[in-house]
């Protein structure tokens, strides 16, 4: 106990009960302005190790219990603030820190010897004393962010110099009255317990393991719930992603790759906390997105189709023991999508600008229905030759999104789709001649009812044709039928697909004047009467049949500005008003460094 005195320091008073009486005695041999006074147990039987406060530094003192006299006493350097104190029967060790030569570790003997300092870098540090060996570590340290090599309990020779790793980490080291220790830690060997450390036959420190908590210091993990088998993302929108682990203290990255284009999806989980203790669950999901590469436009890339591998590593902060690391293998399927060339089942727009070069731009919609993202990705050049390009859906007969095209001569060339996000598009097929009669082109949806892809166009005398899909790579369009007249005050036609609910694929028709105008698809590649559905229509330059864009079951169209502003109109089912208000999106559909001439 203490209490003031008239040097401004206190009186340190020794209380005790003998025989129902208590007496009092105050400490001798410390100085009168000597304040604020800490016992530390961590000293040899018989005496109290004391930490105090003086006006030029702080001061360190040994008291014989049984007399009350201080035995030893020390001054530390002003500037240096203790952290921790120790005491043996031949030694004294403390650590302090200094705000210029950082953490330091001092020991002397016992007596009047001299101090050695010997800098031992930053944060604060424990010290024990065990024969010749003073040991040291950090508090704390199986709860750490950071790695640091001092977190493991270290012995060092105070006669050689020689260092000993004891434990990995360490919280609390008390004395035994056997002269040995009796640490609270943990290795990664061994696990948490407590550890008796005690002088072997030759001098040296020797750790056994006394008593165990039955939990590992390395970081493990207890269980997981991650990708496995086949997964349709046509009717899964989120992949559960989650691993237990023995501790907080974890950096955890989940790493997604499909396999034959090598792009990844990554996440890292970070949930720790200052002192947490205890197993941890990391939940994340993944939405079927890959992340963009480095150049690439947009927010992400829809994830493609095909083989995937999974790999977690869990990394322990605090860099005691090793990583944790798991793999394992899924694959990703969905159905085929009219307008999609990477395989990804988001539908794409094809652009090519004034240097011939052919771009995709990968459409991805996001589930908070906020904006649809583009990711673009360069095909190729040479695509100039052509004055008349049409992304047909499939029409080849196989399961993906072929491209129709026509050059300067009239031929019309078949490219089918590979299913490959790399190079979608196969070595061109000419089948056509004679097709520069037609001023406008369009395809994508079934007209006729048969399940199979058919394709419009209309010539200079405004007949509107009709071209039959067969499903046959070779011949892929049957004759022609004449369906309509009087198709030349058009300047854009549009085969949406089935809009409006009817029995088959619908056409959107623009005139002159911006009015935007409805052909209802009756089933036998004929349409019903012209509705009018909007005007305004003349402030784009494209628009796009790009299929279900928002994964709603319907048909969707895009309409890109002359800047490239694009809007999204979403397909209602319902005749009289067959597209829901335009939303922009924040990825323009803009093409480097050329304008585009064509946009499919």
């Amino acid at each position: 106990m203490t209490a003031g005195n008239s040097a401004g320091g206190d009186d340190l008073r020794l209380v005790s009960m003998r025989d129902g009486k208590v007496t009092e005695r105050t400490v001798t041999g410390l100085p009168p302005s000597a304040a604020d006074f800490f016992v530390d147990g961590d000293s040899s039987q018989g005496t109290a190790l004391l930490r105090y406060f003086m006006p030029d530094g702080e001061g360190i003192a040994l008291v014989d219990l049984a007399s009350g006299a201080v035995v030893e006493s020390r001054d530390t350097p002003g500037g240096y603030t203790l952290t921790d104190v120790t005491a043996s029967e031949t030694h004294i060790a403390w650590t302090d820190i200094n705000s210029i030569s950082g953490v330091g570790l001092s020991v002397a003997p016992r007596g009047s010897g001299e101090a050695q300092r010997t800098a031992v870098g930053g944060g604060k540090l424990n010290v024990d004393l065990l024969g010749d060996w003073v040991l040291y570590s950090r508090k704390g340290s199986r709860t750490a962010n950071y790695a640091d090599p001092l977190h493991a309990l270290t012995a060092r020779s105070l006669k050689t110099g020689t260092t000993l790793k004891l434990l990995d980490h360490s919280w609390t080291i008390l004395p035994t009255p056997d002269g040995a220790l009796l640490a609270e830690g943990g290795t990664v060997e061994h696990g948490e317990g407590l550890y008796r450390i005690a002088l072997g036959a030759d001098g040296t420190p020797v750790v056994t393991l006394a008593a165990s908590t039955g939990e590992p210091t390395a970081l493990t993990l207890l269980g997981s719930k991650l990708p496995s088998g086949v997964i349709d993302l046509d009717k899964t929108r989120t992949v559960p992603l989650e691993a237990s682990f023995s501790r907080h203290n974890v950096r955890l990255v989940f790493e997604l790759t499909h396999v034959a284009s090598q792009r990844r999806m990554v996440r890292v989980q970070v949930p720790y906390s200052t002192g947490a203790e205890g197993p941890v669950t990391i939940s994340t999901s993944w939405d079927g997105r890959l992340d963009l590469q480095q150049g690439e436009l947009g927010e992400f890339l829809a994830a493609y189709n095909g083989d995937y591998t999974w790999r977690i590593q869990a990394t322990p902060m605090n860099g005691i023991g090793p990583a944790v690391e798991r793999t394992g293998a899924f694959s990703v399927v969905r159905s085929a999508k009219p307008h999609d060339f990477s395989d990804n089942g988001s539908p794409d727009a094809l652009g090519i600008d004034s240097t011939g070069q052919l771009t995709r731009y990968d459409t991805a919609y996001r589930f908070d229905g906020l904006h649809y993202w583009t990711a673009r990705t360069g095909l190729g050049t040479g695509w100039q030759i052509y004055d008349r390009l049409v992304a047909a859906g499939n029409v080849g007969g196989t399961a993906q999104a072929d491209v129709l095209a026509r050059d300067r001569s009239g031929a019309l060339w078949l490219y089918e789709g590979t299913g490959k996000p790399g190079q979608p598009l196969a070595s061109r097929k000419k089948v056509g001649t004679g097709w520069q009669i037609y001023n406008r082109i369009t395809s994508g949806g079934d007209l006729t009812g048969d399940g199979k892809v058919d394709l419009l166009a209309t010539d200079a005398a405004g007949a509107l044709w009709l071209y039959k899909g067969t499903g046959s790579a070779t011949a892929p369009l049957a004759y022609r039928v004449k369906v309509g007249h009087g198709w030349g005050m058009y300047n854009k036609i549009v085969a949406t697909g089935n809009i409006a609910g009817g029995p088959a694929g619908d056409l959107v028709a623009r005139d002159a004047s911006g009015v935007l105008w409805l052909y209802p698809g009756t089933g036998n590649g004929t349409f019903g009467s012209r509705l009018r559905i909007g005007s305004g229509w003349g402030a784009f330059a494209h628009l796009l049949s790009v299929g279900d864009a928002n994964r709603d079951g319907r048909p969707d169209l895009f309409a890109v500005r002359p800047d490239g502003i694009t809007y999204v109109y979403e397909a209602t089912g319902n005749q009289l008003a067959p597209f829901k208000a335009g939303r922009t999106t924040i990825s323009r559909l803009r093409p480097t460094p050329g304008e585009f001439t064509q946009l499919f």
